[in-house]
């Protein structure tokens, strides 16, 4: 089976403006990856979509729309066995907003001022993991770990010897976000410190 064609992003947004423009930009941007591209204008509506579908999903997701939304939404689709990952995406303030998605299990948060260039830079990644990892999310073994891109990041710099503050600088979030995502390192992980993280990195081949 070709995995790439099976791969899917779905753009979540009640604004139909913006949701139907951006959805169009990244239609051309990753028609070369055969990616396809769909939307809906609510969670329920995403749900139904990708609960009748047999694809793998990555969901760009408006994290303010009434209704089911925000944090509680990113965990319902964390919860989907066929949604390999969830991007939050938003007007409001990225350093207030980026701590809150990672800690519910958003592999990165994209603020709504970023061109479609931009987007596609970002979300792209998240396929390329996925076709080494399409089997990994139905049969997890004891010694694999469910890592956001973002966290998957920082484990690399950190690997690298940076202080949170250089961490935070390279990848233009808080220190404060940084710490958080440590934390969540720490707690998949199953270690206590950097060292440690980083020999358990290295043992199961989560770096670069």
């Amino acid at each position: 089976m070709n995995t790439v064609a099976n791969k899917s992003l779905l753009i979540i947004d009640d604004h139909p403006v913006y949701r139907d423009a951006l959805s169009e930009k990244l239609v051309r941007e990753l028609m070369a990856d055969d990616i396809e591209v769909a939307v809906a204008s609510s969670v329920n509506e995403g749900l139904d979509l990708i609960q009748h579908t047999n694809r793998h999903w990555v969901i760009l997701l408006d994290v303010m729309m009434p209704g089911l939304s925000g944090l509680p939404a990113i965990k319902v689709f964390k919860e989907q066995c066929n949604v390999q990952h969830v991007v939050a995406i938003s007007g409001l303030d990225e350093h207030a907003w980026e701590p809150k998605t990672a800690a519910a299990g958003a592999a990165l948060f994209l603020s709504k001022n970023s061109t479609a260039e931009f987007i596609t830079r970002q979300i792209k990644p998240l396929f390329q993991l996925e076709i080494h990892d399409v089997a990994r999310k139905q049969h997890l073994e004891p010694k694999e770990f469910r890592l956001t891109q973002r966290q998957l990041q920082v484990l690399d710099l950190i690997s690298k010897g940076h202080s949170n503050k250089v961490i935070a600088d390279y990848l233009d979030i808080s220190e404060q976000t940084v710490k958080i995502h440590i934390n969540l390192l720490f707690k998949e992980l199953r270690v206590f410190n950097r060292t440690q993280a980083v020999l358990m990195a290295q043992k199961h081949q989560l770096l670069p």
